[in-house]
């Protein structure tokens, strides 16, 4: 937690000040044009790998960017690209995979995740076809 709460404190000291103005702007609107869906893992920065600013990107991370089923069933997925699309009016929606994700292994190798009913219902429910 040090290396955290060190990090943001560098980052009100020196990241922050050379670019105020944009945070200051960011601070009462975004207009992101693309919504980008990408997976957890810790090794994926969608800033990062797609070279985009803060306020370019509307970001929803979630274990195996699933994406589920439109419907009015509660989800955070669901919620936050219904507002992506409705609210902020994103031109782009792009959903990254990447190599080596726990995730799609596990579904892909039908490994037991009785240990993880929670992971299990997301990631594999979603992909089976509705009835």
């Amino acid at each position: 937690m040090k290396e955290i709460i060190d990090g943001f404190l560098k980052f009100q000291r020196e990241a922050f000040p050379k670019r105020e103005a944009l945070f200051k702007q960011l601070a009462t609107q975004q207009s992101p044009r693309t919504l980008f869906i990408s997976c957890s893992d810790s090794r994926l920065v969608p800033e990062l790998v797609t070279q985009r600013e803060p306020g370019d990107l509307f970001v929803i991370r979630n274990a195996g960017n699933i994406v589920p089923s439109y419907g009015p069933e509660p989800g955070g997925v669901s919620a936050s690209v219904e507002y992506a699309v409705a609210a902020l009016r994103v031109s782009d929606i792009v959903i990254c995979g990447h190599s080596n994700c726990g995730a799609m292994t596990a579904i892909a190798s039908c490994q037991c995740m009785d240990h993880m009913p929670a992971v299990s219902t997301g990631c594999v429910m979603p992909i089976q076809p509705r009835r």
